[in-house]
């Protein structure tokens, strides 16, 4: 089949699928990401982000756009495949409704797909328009195609940050604790 066809029938099978698509107001599931280089990556979007991706509601979670430089170390589709991802082989998110489209033999197991979580208007990710499949690599890379699918990133914390967090609401709970009046 040549590349026209493929694509044409891709459009429809994107079309298709998108009616029932519907964002999910709540943060990105922890089995819907990965984790590399100190980065959160979620496949966020089938296409590059000026074609709908919206990040409204995820950004207050840390979740933007890769710079240029983070997306040179991008993960490849297959780093999302990974034991309890949100997406099981050949089928959808139970709680999202996020599957793979354009599937191929690179897909062997469940996978993180987070698009539910940055659209109104699909709930796929291209498998084969991921990083290190035939019509990658991710969108922002030299040479994408237009339909090349969308990464978003947020900076893990480091331990120390916890560490911190955790001694400071420590602290309010003694505070808290000693402010209580005495009971008779």
């Amino acid at each position: 089949m040549n590349f026209v066809k493929r694509l044409s029938l891709a459009l429809v099978f994107c079309a298709a699928g998108s009616a029932n698509a519907a964002l999910v107001d709540a943060p990105v599931a922890s089995n819907a990401y990965i984790t590399v280089n100190n980065l959160d990556w979620a496949w966020a979007f089938p296409l590059p982000a000026a074609d709908g991706l919206d990040l409204s509601f995820q950004s207050q979670f840390g979740w933007r756009l890769p710079t240029a430089a983070e997306l040179l170390n991008a993960p490849k589709a297959t780093d999302f495949m990974f034991t309890g991802a949100n997406v099981p082989l050949g089928g959808t998110d139970p709680l999202t409704g996020a599957y793979f489209a354009a599937a191929n033999a690179n897909l062997t197991g469940s996978a993180a797909c987070a698009t539910a979580y940055f659209s109104n208007s699909f709930s796929h990710c291209d498998w084969q328009d991921g990083n290190g499949q035939p019509f990658g690599p991710w969108a922002g890379l030299p040479g994408a195609h237009g339909f090349a699918d969308q990464l978003v990133v947020r900076s893990v914390p480091e331990a120390d940050t916890y560490a911190m967090l955790l001694a400071g609401l420590g602290l309010l709970g003694v505070i808290a604790r000693r402010r209580k009046p005495a009971r008779d």
